[in-house]
């Protein structure tokens, strides 16, 4: 019987060159792991799509923060990027659980938290501006 049972194939040597993957960007990122609610990625991709995520938040996190210190205690914009900065540190916190359904959940709420952060330093940087 072959190694691999109904597929024919035998196990012989290996007929496609993996390639060097090349690195995520925080918008593919975003975008696979908002579409992970009808879409379901290989493991593989699962984890480079959560470690760039937790990569940005780590980045982006103290950067936001450290702008929306500036502004003055009762602005609106101030709290809304402190509240993005605790939740994405918050979900990154939280860890994947155990499988693949709680890796897609965790990878979602990732896609979400990111997504809150690369907005609130955007209005940041627009608010500043003024």
């Amino acid at each position: 019987m072959p190694p691999f049972p109904h597929t024919a194939r035998t196990g012989g040597g290996v007929t496609l060159t993996p390639s060097e993957p090349s690195p995520v960007s925080i918008g593919q990122a975003l975008r696979e792991a908002t579409a992970m609610e009808t879409w379901l990625p290989a493991p593989s991709r699962l984890g480079e799509v959560t470690e760039r995520l937790l990569g940005y938040i780590r980045e982006t996190g103290p950067a936001v923060e450290a702008a929306a210190s500036r502004r003055p205690a009762e602005c609106p914009v101030r709290r809304s990027a402190f509240a993005a900065v605790e939740e994405a540190r918050h979900r990154s916190g939280v860890g994947p659980g155990n499988g693949y359904a709680s890796a897609i959940t965790f990878a979602r709420g990732l896609g979400k938290a990111a997504g809150d952060l690369m907005h609130q330093q955007r209005r940041l940087q627009r608010e500043g501006e003024r």
